[in-house]
């Protein structure tokens, strides 16, 4: 779902609430179509209590998650280093002060104006425009002057690409094209939806229905799905969304997906002033956000609710469904701050683990295609004991066979059954040797395969070994939230073996290397690298006072499991699945069953088995945990353990309070 003209006007009002003479402190770029700015606001008129506040303004440009809004957390960075247009903007806007908001009627654009004195002496103030377009795929962040002229933008235009938007600097800024519709074969403005009649709906319906009765018959087949009342108020319609005009209708015929060929003249007029009802709230500024949240079905990695739709008005549209939750808010910015929440984040981070997600899933199908080669190997051993068998029979029958054969029957009297019978063994030979010369290539090929079944054991253990550390890197990788712990499992892989050569630079040792000079903070790259560290591990207090200590990668549960376990701690591990290393500190006291519970059900959350509702997990002394033979760092074998049932998320409680 996008964010709308309407919710736009919205967000605006509050902003002028807000943010009229905030100060812009601190300007970020969270992810690479995002950007944040803290502004501290200083105690609105009329209030006796109370200081000034600060507020983080999130603005994305993404493809599919374009928005403006205030947020409630300071918005992690994906890069540590800003970008050219974030050094613009901090050069020209740090120390601002937040002039204005404007808001286009029916635009999808929200624009800051923000300016200084240029001296303490003077009242002339420089003034620049922030300009967030938000519109889809082409959804853009423009920085300019006062008088229009572009500084900067978060993508650039060029000519190529839009002709009449250039969007680069030193170029005047040109607004998005008027929205226009086309009726009777001319291009017109849309209809403006504080003053639209119903003569003027209706004569847009009958417009509609001749098209296309004309396009079918050119067709000469079966039409489209029969049009929409809403699909026509979204053609027509200034400023209006599908979701916007699927309320409209709703409220008008109490049915969202009406036909425009079963209205009536009362349904113009009904439909008109609905129409103009929802749109008064432009100028009345009576805004009502709400989300719609429905429970998800099933079990997933995610949060079991889905949150269907939000608005600045009321949704009467889903008022009939009944698994449906609506949750209103004073706050439209607090709307979309859930309703968003983090999802561009999971996004740009899915694009800091793909490449060596990448890395791990082209080992992990190596490791499994060696384990199905391995397995067809060990089933080589009934071959072996046919070819040893066949070259006994030819040394015990050699008189019966001549050189020059092709094949040859013999009697098997190393396995004749009670009655006296026989059996009798076809084999295919060599016609350039003779019986001896046969035979003893069927030994060589049996001593061959004997001595390569010898490894196997070996090469199937290392192998699985290799196969767990992968399926734990993975899970690693996927338990990574911030760039930082991505950099851990990415030097974990590292440190395997798995990244080579350049790759297994960074970026900047790259550039130091090519200089003849050491990476900062460090030695030059020769050799392996060093074994990386894992970071802290995780710290939780049980409701009885027990400390928690969870392990997020493979260092951390190595660190957890031997160096900072003793051996009565509790170890658990959720069963069968790669996962975090859970401690439970005694402390010489004895551990209540519901301590335990809380402890299995961090194991299960940070644990493949998240999203299961009853995963199994194991649990025993540290004691009889060991490190697994050939396993990479937090590989382990435990014994005497014990199994219960815990519902992952039931973590959540302990997750809440450790924030």
């Amino acid at each position: 779902m996008h964010v709308d003209a309407m919710t736009l006007a919205a967000v605006a009002d509050e902003w002028r609430m807000l943010l009229m003479g905030a100060r812009i402190d601190t300007i970020i770029q969270p992810t690479e179509y995002a950007l944040a700015l803290q502004c501290y606001a200083p105690r609105p008129q009329g209030e006796e209590q109370g200081g000034g506040r600060n507020y983080w303004v999130y603005f994305s440009a993404h493809p599919q998650l374009a928005r403006a809004h205030i947020t409630a957390r300071k918005p992690p960075r994906i890069a540590s280093e800003p970008p050219a247009f974030v050094m613009l903007l901090r050069k020209y806007l740090e120390g601002a002060r937040i002039e204005a908001v404007k808001q286009p009627r029916g635009e999808r654009v929200i624009e800051i104006i923000a300016g200084y004195r240029n001296s303490p002496e003077s009242e002339e103030r420089t003034r620049f425009r922030l300009i967030i377009e938000i519109m889809g795929r082409i959804s853009n962040i423009v920085f300019c002057d006062e008088g229009g002229m572009i500084l900067g933008s978060l993508k650039r235009v060029s000519a190529e690409v839009n002709r009449y938007r250039v969007i680069t600097p030193n170029v005047p800024y040109v607004a998005p094209p008027p929205q226009q519709r086309t009726l009777a074969g001319q291009t017109l403005p849309r209809l403006d939806p504080l003053t639209v009649t119903a003569a003027q709906l209706a004569i847009c319906a009958a417009e509609q229905s001749e098209e296309a009765s004309t396009e079918q018959q050119k067709k000469r087949k079966k039409g489209p799905a029969k049009a929409t009342l809403w699909q026509l108020l979204t053609r027509h319609l200034e400023g209006c969304s599908p979701l916007l005009a699927r309320e409209m209708a709703y409220r008008a015929t109490e049915n969202a997906e009406l036909p425009v060929e079963e209205t009536s003249e009362a349904t113009w007029e009904e439909l008109a002033w609905v129409i103009r009802d929802l749109s008064s709230l432009y100028e009345s500024h009576q805004w009502q956000p709400q989300l719609v949240v429905r429970e998800k079905a099933g079990e997933g990695l995610e949060a079991r609710e889905e949150v269907l739709a939000f608005a600045a008005y009321q949704l009467e549209q889903y008022a009939t469904r009944e698994d449906v939750t609506f949750r209103s808010s004073p706050s439209i910015n607090v709307v979309l701050d859930d309703y968003f929440a983090r999802a561009e984040w999971r996004d740009a981070m899915d694009g800091v683990r793909s490449p060596v997600r990448k890395i791990l899933q082209t080992q992990r199908d190596r490791c499994v295609r060696k384990a199905e080669l391995l397995r067809q190997e060990m089933a080589s051993s009934e071959e072996a004991a046919r070819y040893r068998l066949q070259g006994e029979l030819l040394l015990a029958h050699q008189h019966e066979v001549v050189q020059g054969q092709v094949n040859v029957e013999l009697e098997n009297y190393f396995e004749e059954d009670e009655s006296g019978n026989v059996p009798r063994v076809s084999m295919t030979l060599d016609p350039r040797f003779d019986a001896v010369g046969n035979a003893n290539r069927l030994f060589n090929k049996y001593h061959k395969l004997r001595r390569a079944l010898e490894l196997l054991p070996d090469q199937i253990e290392q192998n699985n070994a290799e196969l767990a550390t992968i399926e734990q890197l993975l899970l690693d990788l996927s338990l990574a939230e911030t760039p930082a712990e991505v950099a851990l499992v990415k030097a974990e892989v590292q440190a395997a073996g798995y990244i080579r050569g350049k790759a297994a630079l960074d970026k900047k040792a790259l550039k130091a290397a090519k200089k003849g000079k050491p990476a900062k903070g460090g030695k030059g790259a020769k050799g392996k690298a060093a074994a990386p560290g894992g970071g802290v591990p995780l710290s939780f207090q049980s409701r009885e006072g027990f400390t928690l200590l969870v392990g997020k990668n493979s260092r951390q549960n190595e660190e957890v499991t031997f160096h900072q376990a003793s051996g009565n701690d509790v170890w658990l591990h959720a069963r069968g699945v790669p996962g975090a290393h859970v401690i439970v500190k005694a402390a010489g006291r004895e551990i209540p069953r519901s301590t335990i519970d809380q402890a299995a059900s961090l194991a299960a959350y940070y644990s493949q088995a998240r999203g299961i509702t009853n995963a199994p997990v194991d649990y025993t002394l540290q004691r009889h945990v060991r490190h697994m033979k050939g396993g990479g760092p937090g590989m382990v074998v435990y014994e005497r353990e014990r199994t219960l049932y815990v519902d992952p998320e039931s973590a959540q409680g302990l997750l809440e309070r450790a924030k």
